[in-house]
């Protein structure tokens, strides 16, 4: 996993102090990220960056904040298994390096907001757009990477955990929905947390900073219909082979792989499907 975190204003002006609020949160997300550190400030002072990286995909080139080269700046956790894919669909020319992170750039500028659509992984983002000066967030399908963010007077703060906005918060009180939620079913509903002042981009969600308003907006859900017109056998067939299209894309990586096995069903096939 990486730490990823930042903040940005909404009427534009400089933030106090950013860089220090920018290597605090950098502090704190140290943990998830042993293998390397990077912050961006805009030149501006009024959006800022910060990373924290453990190293999977292009370990010599692959440092965070990235930017391209229209001044689009990205930070970033997690892994999109077909970055292969989509960096030959784009033209690999246009690449400085091999990491999935540069994939996110050139996908946006591509495509804009709809290139979460085209991704097959686990991730959590923040891309500053330099042109529109706009500040584009996304979170996967499923939720597999965490996103929290908040609002102190004028500046958007967002990270990987919780405990990296607190600082910033005026006042640290308990979201007593939230806490109903957890009690009940071991999770917060609708994008709550256990704290009044926070909130979490929810699944499949994507988040939009731009002209001093925010907005958040759904990109995809889980939809299907029964199939009463195939055989077992075929569902057999059609299970194994995505089973073995989607751990083929796990597996890539440029450190060693390894597997947590409980001794379940789930576990052993994936790791059986690894090891072949």
């Amino acid at each position: 996993m990486c730490g990823i975190a930042g903040a940005l204003s909404f009427r534009s002006e400089p933030i106090a102090n950013l860089e220090d609020q920018l290597a605090l949160m950098n502090g704190l997300l140290s943990h998830r990220g042993p293998d390397g550190e990077g912050m961006w400030v805009h030149q501006g002072d009024h959006v800022g960056f910060s990373h924290r990286r453990l190293s999977i995909i292009d370990l010599a080139t692959g440092e965070q904040p990235m930017c391209d080269p229209g001044g689009n700046w990205v930070t970033y956790n997690g892994e999109i298994y077909n970055y292969l894919e989509l960096r030959e669909e784009i033209g690999p020319e246009n690449f400085a390096t091999t990491s999935d992170t540069e994939v996110i750039l050139h996908s946006y500028r591509k495509w804009g907001r709809e290139c979460v659509n085209r991704f097959r992984g686990m991730f959590a983002f923040a891309l500053w757009d330099e042109q529109e000066g706009t500040l584009f967030c996304a979170r996967d399908r499923f939720g597999i990477k965490p996103f929290y963010y908040t609002v102190v007077g004028d500046v958007f703060y967002f990270a990987s955990e919780v405990k990296v906005l607190l600082p910033f918060v005026d006042d640290v009180e308990t979201d007593l929905e939230g806490l109903k939620d957890y009690l009940a079913f071991q999770f917060c509903l609708d994008g709550k947390t256990l704290f009044k002042s926070v909130r979490e981009l929810l699944p499949a969600h994507m988040l939009r900073v731009s002209g001093g308003a925010l907005d958040t907006s759904r990109y995809w859900e889980v939809y299907y219909e029964l199939d009463w017109r195939h055989t077992a056998q075929y569902f057999e067939d059609e299970l194994r082979g995505l089973l073995a299209d989607s751990v083929g894309l796990h597996l890539r990586s440029d450190v060693p792989v390894g597997a947590y096995v409980s001794g379940g069903l789930d576990s052993s096939t994936i790791a059986s499907l690894a090891a072949c």
